[in-house]
């Protein structure tokens, strides 16, 4: 019988490869933070980029919280972006 690290293990070298697919795209997003338009289309991109590549981590235990714990952490470095050249 697995254990239930065993499982998480499995789950995450699964991932793997989804996750630098992820990181991959989600870096190749240039936007102007100064442009709203700019700024609304990067976000719709990281959003479905985010929604599509890891859909089947959705009803996962583990890996469905961290899909939504990246898509939160991208739209607010975006968000970040903004503030900060607001601020210039």
């Amino acid at each position: 019988m697995h254990s239930t690290l065993d499982v998480v293990r499995a789950q995450m070298q699964e991932a793997e490869p989804i996750l630098k697919r992820l990181d991959e795209e989600l870096e190749a997003i240039n936007f102007d933070p100064t442009v709203p338009s700019s700024v609304d289309a990067a976000t719709e991109k990281v959003t479905a980029i985010i929604d599509t590549l890891l859909a089947s981590f959705k009803a996962n235990p583990i890996l469905g919280p961290l899909a939504d714990q990246l898509k939160y952490q991208y739209l607010d470095s975006i968000q970040h972006q903004v503030a900060s050249a607001q601020e210039e």
